[in-house]
């Protein structure tokens, strides 16, 4: 599974560079403006990023193939139960097709939004070249910080959210 993983990160890499200047402009780095972008839910409906101005966002991209994006959807799901007035939690699904990625979702129990981008567009925009990666964008729409793959737990959600305070 390992292999499967870094195998679709270097395709994943070379798909978003020859995406053109998106992908070429990187990520936004922390204190800019959140990438602006709407993309369809679970159900067809849009979501616009925009519409959560004012709250705390984790923008969380992942796969259902990859381990290690499960594990941090599990933490993700409980930080979304936790605190649900006050944080928002957007899962931005890489490329799959949405019956699957609505049955993992059933399965799981997620209940945070599930997010499509099925041509990478949102992900090639945000610099992303490996999944996991989520990005906590602030109240006033304005990146963070940057949590890499793989490296967000239950600990690792609770300093974030203490940085970045909730009330």
């Amino acid at each position: 599974m390992r292999r499967r993983t870094v195998l679709f990160s270097l395709i994943l890499g070379a798909g978003l560079f020859l995406a053109g200047p998106a992908a070429a402009s990187g990520p936004p780095e922390p204190g800019e403006p959140a990438r602006p972008f709407t993309l369809a839910d679970l159900d067809g409906r849009p979501v616009t990023l925009s519409s959560f101005k004012g709250r705390l966002v984790l923008l969380h991209f992942w796969a259902t193939w990859c381990p290690t994006c499960r594990e941090e959807m599990t933490i993700l799901e409980e930080g979304a139960r936790a605190h649900p007035e006050t944080l928002v939690i957007l899962g931005v699904n890489l490329g799959e097709k949405r019956s699957k990625v609505a049955a993992y979702v059933r399965e799981s129990g997620i209940s945070f939004p599930i997010l499509l981008d099925a041509r990478g567009k949102v992900a090639a925009s945000y610099g992303v070249l490996a999944l996991p990666i989520t990005l906590v964008i602030d109240r006033d729409g304005r990146v963070a910080e940057r949590v890499l793959m793989g490296s967000l737990d239950r600990e690792g959600l609770e300093r974030i959210l203490g940085r970045h305070p909730l009330d």
